[in-house]
């Protein structure tokens, strides 16, 4: 008969290896290790433990389920955006567009994590509470009503996902649309869409050329300049 008061055959009473330096910062690194390489279904408690070399009950005392996770891993990847200082020396439209480019540089760097931000409601209000703060205060600062705020803000982020998602789908800084499209056009019977052939064909293989990071940058001055105007600034 086992004693109670102790550890029974295969219970040492000992963490095992890893479970003395296990936290919370340790466990979301690794899941975002997991998520990056190997994508958002790959990342289940126990792939976590395994990866920790941990027993899976040791991760919930730091995080009770796998929404906890994802929750954590939107604090860790956009910690920047969330402890972004308050800068009123700039103007409100450079404010925007720098919390609009810092949360692209957040999705590019972890594009994986990006699907979980557009396919789960829980995820989308995790990122919210960490990264809007930023975009909200810009807006704020321009005088704009709440309701305007907040969908001006969807709308920016909106394009920011769908901006994301295509660029991580290239895998490229660029875009090679040209070639192809210039044939296309070439071989359009006469009297099809004049205006596409004539501005193509005016800007040439180089003026085709598609950089996303000026892609980007276009877009976001496009959806300033047209809050700005919808806000009669």
């Amino acid at each position: 008969m086992v004693n109670a008061g102790k550890p029974g055959p295969g219970r040492t009473g000992r963490p095992r290896a890893g479970e003395e330096r296990l936290s919370r910062q340790t466990i979301l690194e690794a899941a975002l290790r997991i998520v990056d390489t190997e994508g958002i279904e790959a990342m289940t408690m126990r792939r976590l433990a395994s990866t920790l070399g941990v027993n899976p009950m040791s991760i919930y005392h730091h995080l009770p389920n796998k929404a906890a996770v994802f929750a954590g891993l939107a604090e860790l990847v956009f910690a920047e955006l969330e402890s972004s200082p308050p800068d009123d020396s700039i103007r409100w439209q450079d404010e925007l567009k720098g919390a609009a480019a810092a949360y692209r540089d957040a999705l590019r760097a972890h594009p994986n994590l990006a699907l979980q931000v557009l396919s789960d409601t829980s995820a989308v209000s995790d990122v919210v509470v960490v990264t809007v703060e930023p975009f909200y205060r810009a807006l704020d600062r321009a005088g704009a009503k709440p309701r305007q705020i907040f969908e001006a803000v969807n709308t920016i982020i909106d394009f920011i996902h769908g901006f994301t998602l295509g660029e991580a789908s290239v895998r490229s800084d660029t875009f090679e649309l040209a070639p192809d499209l210039l044939t296309r056009v070439a071989t359009l019977p006469p009297g099809k869409a004049p205006t596409l052939v004539r501005v193509v064909s005016e800007l040439g293989t180089e003026g085709l050329a598609y950089d996303f990071n000026d892609g980007f940058t276009t877009g976001i001055a496009v959806l300033v300049a047209g809050i700005e105007s919808q806000l009669g600034l």
